[in-house]
């Protein structure tokens, strides 16, 4: 993950959290690049695309802060974080990827089904464990077509695969349908995730769509059942 984009991530996730409230003065760009350890350009770059997400706003001569933003903007912002990967929400740590298994593969009927697709066609097939700070934290099964994400590697896979399609494809992605159930988790599965024989285990399914509606992504996302948590926002209009 670019550098600016690490920082970005984890001042959001900040804000998201609640560690800087509304109208939080933020730390002067000299303590920020002493903190990631990054250039004057890099936390530049970092903090405009906060202004331009509408998170902060610079004040000349008096600093950063952070915007006052509702309650009910800070829940959307958390449920729209859950979206942007691994790579994203665990900003402040070291995401690295395991890779199982990598490759192309033809259309099933269910994948072209869940993937909307009127004819058999190229999919990438990618298995990864995701390791957070060194430990095992999810099993991803992922499908996405060939013809729409364009020259995805074994390399990119092994970062963030969300960071390549948004920054380097230029696509936007735009939601997902997720479905969360729990079954009792194989022994090839602890065993990927260190967890006991016998433990449950909590799947993921998610369909993923681009701002435009085109769907990019098929997942099976395998995770311990003491390694997640899901949140989400109910509203009630009048």
């Amino acid at each position: 993950m670019n550098k600016y984009a690490k920082i970005r991530n984890d001042v959001r996730n900040k804000i998201i959290s609640g560690k800087y409230k509304p109208g939080t003065l933020l730390p002067k760009e000299s303590e920020m690049i002493m903190k990631y350890s990054a250039s004057k350009l890099t936390i530049k770059k970092a903090m405009d695309e906060l202004v331009n997400e509408g998170l902060i706003v610079k004040r000349r001569g008096s600093g950063t802060f952070v915007k006052g933003l509702s309650t009910e903007d800070i829940e959307k912002l958390k449920v729209v974080n859950q979206f942007q990967g691994s790579s994203a929400f665990f900003a402040d740590k070291v995401v690295e990827s395991r890779i199982l298994v990598f490759e192309v593969v033809k259309s099933e009927p269910e994948i072209m089904e869940r993937l909307g697709l009127s004819e058999v066609s190229d999919l990438y097939h990618v298995v990864r464990t995701r390791l957070i700070d060194g430990e095992p934290y999810v099993i991803e099964s992922i499908y996405m077509p060939v013809d729409l994400i364009k020259n995805l590697t074994f390399e990119i896979c092994s970062g963030s695969i969300y960071e390549y399609i948004e920054d380097e494809l230029g696509l936007t992605i735009g939601s997902a349908h997720r479905r969360i159930e729990a079954r009792k988790g194989t022994d090839e599965e602890l065993t990927e995730l260190g967890g006991e024989f016998g433990d449950p285990i909590v799947l993921v399914s998610q369909v993923g769509y681009l701002s435009d509606g085109r769907t990019f992504e098929f997942s099976t996302n395998v995770h311990r059942y003491d390694k997640y948590a899901f949140e989400t926002v109910l509203m009630h209009k009048n």
